[in-house]
């Protein structure tokens, strides 16, 4: 069967060569034409060959020489036997991960420009191409192209170096914060693929013989620990991750203190991984992966790896921004999670407005205005505005919403810091904005916000009996944010803190001072907002329209 296999791969690559006939000899023509060992598998051309003796007992040693005998096409990179000198040969273990570093799936031949990139070993680590030292993770190719049966040899001067992936390097740092963190957050779950069931128990639970995994929130979000991920991560000394965590922490508030702790290291280990390799002694700042810059023109670099997936920093001196950490959050209409009746929330095409879309909900509202009359009354001769007439402005007269307070309901993930509050709701509806005052007038576009924080209960309705007034915010019932502006009118809108009107919290006055401009949120988690209608008037089927494309938080930081 051996030699049944060996002829069958000896046509093939036979065949291989015919199609390529008329062209420039490769370098597996080459070896073709002048050796014939393409009839031997992988371990006996090592076998063969005396200056690679150690190499052979070593694959023998440690299983690997088996999977060379097989029909799976293989690259091998031979150390000669001079570059194991001070090597532990026998450490088992050691040789293993040395080993299994110098064996890759499939044929690369010296004129294959895959060669001189990157290439994944068997134990999936990755090998490195250096064009300029012409090495493979620090080893050089002193003779190659020899072929076998089923894939080539490359004899190098050196032992191709394994490299650890980022995570298992920064195991070694068992003193540094970043690495203490993330380790604690290991948790320890049964594996259920691996676990057999072996019965039942008596209340009818299965029994299992079970086997743990551990898993950790951090790398499964930001997988550092991945030997197909490419990230380069800034590891910083302890002192200057204290320095990042006092300053981020009155932003991370969760309610209690170690909570809080967690929170803000979380976000101190996660702000420094990068997307890719990236070698940030050539730039001035870099973006992690969540999108917040980093400058790095100050910053000190205490030594570098470049790891199986990426590369390591250890640095020091580096700092973020405030400002672009904790960052403006745009909340955008049709994004809604829920609403009085969806029946009535029109989401509308709209190529002016943020994604191209805005919602509206389809209601009514009488308003009155003072108008210029029509045809001048005598003995006056010229129209004046001075009769007062209703209007009730519609979206579509045959879909009226019937809820007092309707509301549509958004979520945003908030720090605890204070916000100023905008939002476009732009009514572009023509007969709703009449500047002539010719018919009706303009529309006055006023809309309430109610908020509820992070961590208390979330809005509802129910401040009295039959009555839809919307309590937990966290304002009181008798006050919200209002904003206040005009059809036909585009615009970011700022909102403020207006007092209401019990029981159907109709808006009343603006609350004075700068602080009725400023959400005051106390804890970092998900924020819950209603936007609603009913702003002026409680009366049946006139209770307010509602337009929004965005809502937009601002964050106000204060930082030298």
């Amino acid at each position: 069967m051996k030699h049944l296999r060996n002829c069958i791969l000896l046509l093939s690559l036979l065949l291989t060569s015919l199609f390529w006939q008329g062209c420039n000899e490769n370098a597996w023509e080459k070896r073709l034409n002048g050796d014939l060992n393409t009839d031997k598998d992988l371990y006996e051309v090592l076998s063969a060959k005396p200056e690679l003796s150690v190499f052979v007992s070593m694959l023998n040693k440690t299983g690997y020489s088996e999977i060379l005998k097989s029909a799976n096409t293989y690259t091998v990179f031979a150390p000669a036997n001079p570059a194991w000198t001070g090597v532990d040969t026998a450490n088992v273990d050691l040789m293993r991960k040395a080993v299994g570093m110098m064996i890759v799936y499939n044929s690369y031949f010296t004129d294959n420009n895959a060669l001189y990139t990157q290439i994944k070993a068997v134990n999936t680590k990755s090998i490195f191409y250096d064009a300029q030292q012409k090495t493979f993770n620090g080893a050089k190719i002193s003779s190659g192209d020899i072929p076998a049966a089923n894939g080539v040899v490359h004899i190098t001067d050196k032992l191709i170096e394994r490299k650890e992936n980022i995570w298992d390097y920064l195991t070694t740092k068992t003193d540094n914060q970043q690495f203490v963190f993330i380790n604690k957050l290991n948790t320890r779950i049964m594996d259920e693929e691996k676990s057999i069931a072996t019965g039942v128990y008596p209340d009818g639970k299965t029994k299992y013989d079970t086997v743990w995994k551990n898993i950790n929130h951090f790398l499964e979000k930001y997988p550092i620990d991945n030997e197909d991920s490419a990230y380069t991560y800034l590891v910083l000394d302890n002192s200057n991750f204290d320095l990042i965590y006092t300053k981020y922490k009155p932003y991370f508030n969760m309610g209690t203190e170690l909570r809080t702790d967690s929170a803000t290291r979380f976000n101190v280990c996660q702000d420094f991984v990068l997307s890719g390799i990236v070698d940030i002694t050539k730039t001035d700042s870099v973006t992690n992966v969540d999108g917040v810059k980093i400058s790095t023109q100050n910053l000190q670099i205490t030594g570098t790896y470049d790891a199986s997936n990426g590369r390591v920093y250890m640095v020091s001196q580096i700092d973020v921004r405030l400002k672009n950490k904790i960052r403006p959050i745009r909340i955008e209409g049709e994004h809604y999670s829920g609403s009085s009746n969806s029946n009535y929330v029109l989401t509308r095409y709209k190529r002016w407005a943020s994604g191209e879309r805005d919602i509206a909900v389809s209601a009514a509202e009488a308003q009155s205005d003072s108008l210029w009359r029509k045809v001048p009354l005598a003995p006056d001769t010229v129209v004046k505005r001075d009769s007062v007439a209703t209007k009730t402005y519609l979206i579509n007269s045959n879909l009226v919403a019937n809820i007092n307070n309707f509301h549509i309901e958004y979520t945003a993930n908030v720090n605890s810091c204070n916000y100023d509050v905008y939002y476009v709701a732009f009514d572009d509806l023509a007969d709703h904005a009449d500047n002539t005052y010719t018919n009706f007038g303009v529309y006055d576009v006023i809309q309430k916000l109610f908020i509820s924080m992070p961590g208390a209960k979330k809005l509802t309705f129910g401040i009295s009996e039959n009555t839809r007034g919307v309590e937990n915010n966290y304002l009181g019932t008798s006050q919200c944010f209002v904003g206040k502006g005009k059809a036909g009118v585009r615009e970011l809108t700022k909102l403020r803190q207006h007092t209401l009107q019990l029981p159907a919290q109709t808006v009343l006055e603006a609350v004075p001072g700068d602080a009725a401009e400023l959400l005051r949120v106390n804890r970092t988690g998900e924020m819950t907002m209603w936007l609603c209608n009913t702003a002026r008037s409680n009366t049946a089927s006139r209770q307010g329209l509602l337009f929004l494309d965005y809502i937009l938080l601002v964050p106000r930081i204060t930082e030298q």
